[in-house]
């Protein structure tokens, strides 16, 4: 049994697709969350995650110019920010790299928001994560 926004459900009961599901969507899917709960944490989710090119600049690897010149490359030839910046031979690739893992720590994680924003508690955003993982792994995803 797992305990919901809407009551206890019977985890047999939920009938989710056999189509590997994103987490929000999963939230929704199994009564935990609404459409409007999931949609305004997104949100908050992207207005907390620094973008990678801010990252770079904050930390002072590229120039505001570099940036650019890093973008039109990416735009032009349709290539990874590390293949742009190795063919512009801009920063050491360790420098980039770290930066670039600086970038995925500071990811604002949505179970997370929800929690912070009252919406779900830890134990129930546990129980949650838990349920999906078997999802997609019952399904092979």
């Amino acid at each position: 049994m797992i305990e919901v926004g809407r009551g206890v459900v019977d985890e047999a009961e939920m009938d989710f697709p056999d189509v590997p599901l994103l987490f929000g969507r999963f939230l929704v899917l199994g009564g935990f969350l609404t459409e409007a709960d999931i949609t305004g944490a997104i949100r908050v989710q992207r207005d907390l995650s620094a973008t990678a090119m801010f990252v770079l600049v904050e930390q002072g690897l590229f120039s505001l110019e570099e940036i650019e010149r890093l973008r039109a490359c990416q735009r032009d030839a349709m290539v990874t920010l590390r293949e742009a910046a190795r063919r512009l031979r801009l920063p050491a690739s360790g420098d980039l790299d770290a930066a670039l893992d600086l970038v995925a720590r500071q990811h604002a994680r949505l179970g997370e928001v929800l929690v912070k924003q009252g919406k779900i508690t830890r134990e129930t955003l546990a129980a949650a994560l838990e349920q999906h993982q078997r999802h997609q792994d019952l399904r092979g995803f």
